[in-house]
């Protein structure tokens, strides 16, 4: 396991990235990956179904009751390493060594893509409280 990249006696502000290094990224429960044969994973997520979509509106407006996301190469590893015990940091960290980047560089390609995929409803974050 690898040292922490800020301050120690650095106080959680906003745009401080160190307590999200220390946050678990886990996938949702309500999720379901379909592994294709070699093009990547394909996870589909449950939709909420809208509230205002009632009759006559749901005869026009099309709705699909789940959402389709396709991985790729770094999705499809983010998704296997986001299994609720590894930080942030230690995925970069993997990602560093894998790829020969440095921490910011993979911090910031990581970090990006958790971004979207939790937006999207395949993953949740799991924040940690201070050790």
């Amino acid at each position: 396991m690898s040292t922490s990249r800020g301050d120690a006696n650095q106080v959680n502000q906003p745009g401080d990235w160190t307590a999200m290094l220390r946050a678990r990224p886990t996938r949702n429960t309500a999720a379901r990956a379909v592994e294709k044969d070699s093009t990547g994973v394909t996870v589909y997520v449950q939709r909420r179904r809208p509230r205002w979509l009632v009759p006559p509106l749901s005869w026009i407006v099309p709705y699909a009751p789940e959402s389709e996301i396709t991985l790729d190469a770094l999705g499809q590893r983010l998704w296997q390493c986001c299994d609720g015990r590894a930080t942030v940091e230690e995925i970069v960290d993997r990602f560093a060594a894998e790829h020969g980047l440095t921490f910011h560089e993979a911090r910031a390609a990581v970090t990006a893509y958790l971004r979207q995929l939790i937006q999207r409803g395949v993953l949740a974050i799991v924040m940690q409280d201070r050790p």
